[in-house]
């Protein structure tokens, strides 16, 4: 909770720098946040801005003066979100997948590499011999015990499922955007902060992931927040190597329009269970 406060207690008291830096360190400015804002909605009819939002009582909003009162954070609603964090590595364990998680020191950044080890599996599979009599009668068996199931996996996946309000404020402290996630239960119930924690990624929930009531409304709201202290280095990493991906001919300079469909690319790996469209070709 004191991380929290002094969270807030810096960006209320950092001041606003106008000097657009985003292709030397991946940072943007408030003017620069709302042309990738104003993108983001055009492309992505699933993310509007704090005024278009009808659930949003605009009387109730704490304004940021930096900010234009119709354009003061970005939200996405009930956005699916079926598995924990913890159900992913369950399944990669069952399926022998080896997740091998590296630090980058070059790039100054975590990568997960994947050892798929299903062509073991397959040929363990072809090596019934003759004598195996009760191979076929096995596998109907199996068969129909996957039939029976096939309800109460259906049950469990609703119980399970979760959706979450996505929100996007502007950072002043850190001059980059800054994700809130609130979430509800399949019935629409508010998960705890804890159950909100269940859906980010262990690496970010150990290290990023703050409690903090959701600073946008005038009433408290729990919510659980990205702290982007890195998220500059990590925007600058993606625009350079995205950039370099593109044709020679092409000596065009990296729109800052797009800053925040990267922006949710990376955040992508944060709560990899969350099915929100990130792609370009989005909308």
């Amino acid at each position: 909770m004191l991380r929290s406060k002094l969270s807030q207690l810096r960006e209320y008291i950092t001041p606003v720098s106008n000097e657009s830096q985003y292709l030397k360190n991946g940072t943007i400015t408030p003017n620069e946040f709302v042309i990738a804002g104003n993108y983001l909605q055009d492309k992505f009819i699933t993310w509007t801005w704090n005024i278009d939002d009808d659930e949003i009582n605009q009387d109730t909003l704490k304004i940021r003066s930096f900010l234009p009162n119709d354009k003061q954070f970005l939200v996405s609603r009930k956005i699916l979100c079926y598995k924990r964090c913890e159900d992913i590595d369950t399944l990669n364990k069952k399926n022998d997948i080896s997740e091998v998680e590296k630090f980058d020191a070059e790039n100054n950044v975590w990568v997960v590499e994947n050892v798929n080890e299903d062509e073991k599996h397959i040929q363990k599979s072809t090596e019934v011999g003759d004598d195996d009599y009760g191979f076929e009668e096995d596998l109907v068996l199996e068969e129909n015990e996957r039939q029976s199931d096939g309800e109460s996996i259906v049950v469990l996946n609703e119980q399970n499922k979760r959706y979450y309000d996505l929100y996007i404020l502007y950072s002043t402290s850190y001059r980059v955007p800054k994700l809130y996630l609130v979430g509800y239960n399949h019935d629409g119930q508010p998960l705890t902060p804890n159950q909100m924690l269940e859906d980010v990624s262990e690496e970010y929930r150990k290290k990023t992931a703050t409690i903090e009531d959701l600073p946008v409304f005038k009433n408290k709201t729990p919510s659980i927040s990205i702290h982007p202290c890195k998220h500059g280095d990590v925007m600058k990493l993606l625009m350079t190597r995205m950039q370099q991906s593109q044709s020679d001919e092409d000596d065009s300079t990296f729109p800052v329009d797009t800053y925040l469909i990267i922006f949710l690319k990376f955040i992508n790996s944060v709560v990899p269970t969350m099915e929100y469209d990130f792609t370009m070709d989005g909308g």
